[in-house]
């Protein structure tokens, strides 16, 4: 009878869970790393590419006036600033060159990595027992941390 008992009470027993509380005696940082995206703006100068104008046509004329006399003076004048002006606009076309500059907003796509706490590896005593887990958050030093206690 008395074996019955003791196996029952153990049955029993067995099937009990108590809370308890263990004393906080260490924590330890976990580092853990994110990646934070970013973008990255400014402004630069882009060069504006164009023919320079040509004067080509004031040259020729010039030229040209310098010919001939009278109504010929006239003309060669004419004939000059006609063909100092193809010369000049063939040469500028031939030279394409910078004539001025335009602001532009350039970005790029920029990524920053930042080490940060993830949570802390906390150390508790219990009866004598040292246990550790894992959380996300520090506890204070000699506090009490519900432990669950079950009996087998």
């Amino acid at each position: 009878m008395k074996k019955l008992l003791t196996v029952g009470l153990l049955v029993i027993a067995g099937s009990v869970s108590a809370a308890q509380y263990a004393t906080v005696v260490g924590s330890q940082e976990v580092m853990g790393s994110r990646s934070i995206p970013s973008q990255s703006c400014s402004n630069v100068q882009v060069p504006v590419y164009g023919s320079a104008p040509s004067n080509g046509g004031v040259i020729g004329g010039v030229v040209g006036s310098q010919v001939g006399g009278g109504s010929g003076k006239d003309w060669a004048t004419a004939a000059g600033a006609v063909i100092g002006a193809q010369a000049g606009d063939a040469r500028s076309r031939r030279h394409n060159q910078v004539i001025g500059y335009n602001t532009r907003t350039e970005c790029q796509q920029v990524v920053t990595n930042v080490q940060e706490v993830s949570g802390y590896h906390v150390t508790y005593e219990y009866n004598g027992m040292y246990f550790t887990k894992f959380m996300k958050y520090r506890p204070v030093m000699g506090s009490k941390a519900p432990v669950d206690i079950n009996v087998r």
